[in-house]
């Protein structure tokens, strides 16, 4: 299983260049990951959310272990189903 900590990781640079910052992550057993984050100083658009998920793949071997990745902004709805995720 993929852990929550491993995004985090994954990410912390690619945030801290892009002046992003990381909101929550959520990732269940069948390695359905979920990752919200914000923007510092301006709105966040689709681009940043491709960037991301880009990145984010890049870092991790699905060879090894599958996984689905869902990027999105700290407000955008999707946010509010978190039973989704639970339900992959």
């Amino acid at each position: 299983m993929i852990e929550k900590h491993t995004i985090e990781q994954i990410v912390e640079q690619y945030m801290e260049d892009h002046r992003l910052v990381l909101t929550d992550v959520k990732v269940n057993k069948a390695n359905n990951i979920k990752v919200f984050f914000k923007a510092l100083d301006r709105p966040v658009c689709i681009d940043d959310c491709v960037a991301l998920s880009r990145h984010i793949e890049a870092g991790l071997d699905r060879d090894k272990e599958d996984f689905s990745l869902m990027v999105s902004s700290a407000g955008d709805n999707t946010e509010n189903n978190d039973n989704e995720i639970d339900n992959i």
